[in-house]
């Protein structure tokens, strides 16, 4: 799969200046003082289920860890050096408090980020603290979706329209009583998070760029294509000699 943005928000949480500046200093190519920044929290992402019947598991969750950490907060998803504005310093899983959908713990990917305390960045810092910029949405790459029942890749049926493993479990419904969750797993990047204005999806929704076929599944695309054409064709030809 290719890039996939994940709307999440500011976190309540706290970052401390003071206490994170060396980790800041890890980044940064002057020595800065608690004076210099300002910090703050956002959760990047979890392992609940989301409005597209997808989740991270916590296996990938946890490869995260080291792929976003000092990466940069930008704005828009509009990569350009004079749209970065921030950068994570810290980023680790934590308990989410509470149970997902899918009744298992909530886990959280927590990060903490610094951006420069100047006279440019002061609206930016007064719209995150009045919780204007809330929603902020991440970048990355997974390779491969599978599905929670039996762990069978999920792919699009062209005929039906709707994501279905091999064992023809479809995304979305229920097996003995069990919901059908694509899982999002083994993610081989992280690009950056960003500050949105308004999500694709409201709350916490996902939107994904158009995932990446292999030869095998754009042949099988291509047949299911050529098979729905000449079906139209003959239904078309039928009717006009039904018609005469």
């Amino acid at each position: 799969m290719e890039r996939l943005e994940k709307y999440k928000a500011i976190s309540l949480k706290k970052a401390d200046a003071a206490a994170d500046i060396e980790l800041i200093n890890q980044y940064s190519v002057k020595e800065l003082t608690p004076e210099d920044v300002y910090c703050f929290c956002v959760v990047l992402c979890d392992n609940d289920v989301d409005r597209d019947t997808e989740r991270f598991t916590d296996a990938c969750l946890d490869a995260f860890v080291p792929l976003f950490l000092g990466k940069t907060g930008i704005s828009d998803h509009h990569w350009s050096a004079e749209r970065q504005i921030a950068r994570l310093y810290r980023v680790e899983v934590e308990d989410g408090g509470r149970k997902n959908a899918l009744g298992e713990p909530l886990r959280l990917l927590r990060g903490s980020a610094y951006m420069l305390s100047t006279e440019n960045n002061r609206p930016v810092i007064e719209a995150i603290e009045g919780g204007i910029m809330k929603e902020v949405s991440i970048g990355c790459s997974v390779s491969k979706c599978t599905c929670s029942i039996c762990g069978e890749p999920l792919s699009l049926d062209l005929r039906t329209w709707k994501y279905q493993c091999s064992n023809g479990h479809i995304k979305g419904d229920r097996y003995d009583n069990k919901l059908c969750v694509g899982n999002l797993e083994d993610p081989t990047d992280a690009y950056e998070f960003s500050f949105v204005a308004v999500p694709a999806q409201p709350g916490a929704g996902v939107t994904k760029a158009v995932k990446s076929v292999d030869d095998a599944e754009r042949e099988e695309r291509a047949r299911i294509l050529a098979e729905n054409e000449e079906y139209i064709k003959n239904f078309e030809e039928g009717c006009k000699r039904w018609q005469r």
